[in-house]
């Protein structure tokens, strides 16, 4: 009886010690989170006295707010490739991206993101449209699409402001593919400098060129 009770003993030691070992290994590999960068805009000599402030807001269409990197296969399926993510779900990642961007042209004093900046002077709010990569064939490498889209409000008003852009995958590879979603983010980010210029700056600068109206006199 007693060789029987070290017997059960034993196999219940070895089965706990079993599901501690599976607790502590996977099979799975290991997840890796891929960064995006942001982009040096330079549109012209920036200004050296009264920059405005600026907040930035990023929102996403449904499906694509997530930290998944994700992939709109044949038949509109959007799934994601396993085992890789952004550092945050894609609004936050943009709006942190968009944010160091817009700072790196020296033209705003301050530039803030979320609704704690609700006094700054300009503001730029933009839904993500699309965010992934279209595999049109399969086993061919996917073309990146970025599609931003919304309004900017500045000194000469609100106007719309879009930035829609392709980058093709060398190979179909993961770091080709982050690489196509990194080109095509710096050229929307590059996009939307340049529209802001022409419509924010450039309308100021023509703004202070404009010579005062005169009166007219009526005659006596």
């Amino acid at each position: 009886m007693k060789t029987c009770l070290r017997f059960l003993l034993c196999i219940g030691w070895a089965a706990a010690l079993g599901g501690c070992s599976g607790m502590l290994t996977s099979d799975q590999p290991p997840e890796h989170v891929y960064w995006l960068d942001a982009v040096t805009l330079r549109s012209g000599e920036p200004p050296t006295e009264n920059l405005p402030d600026l907040i930035v807001a990023v929102h996403a269409l449904p499906g694509l707010d997530t930290d998944r990197i994700l992939v709109k296969e044949p038949g509109a399926r959007l799934n994601y490739y396993a085992g890789a993510r952004w550092p945050d779900h894609l609004p936050e990642v943009l709006t942190a991206t968009l944010r160091l961007s817009l700072e790196s042209s020296g033209r705003f004093d301050h530039v803030s993101s979320g609704s704690h900046a609700t006094d700054a002077e300009w503001s730029l709010n933009l839904e993500l449209r699309e965010f992934f990569a279209v595999v049109s064939t399969t086993g061919m490498p996917p073309q990146v699409h970025v599609k931003l889209a919304g309004h900017m409000n500045c000194g000469s008003g609100d106007f719309a402001i879009t930035a829609a852009t392709t980058a093709p995958a060398r190979e179909n590879r993961l770091s080709e593919i982050i690489a196509a979603f990194q080109h095509a983010t710096d050229n929307a980010l590059i996009s939307l400098g340049a529209q802001m210029k022409t419509g924010c700056f450039d309308q100021e600068i023509s703004a202070r060129r404009r010579p005062p109206q005169l009166l007219s006199s009526a005659k006596i």
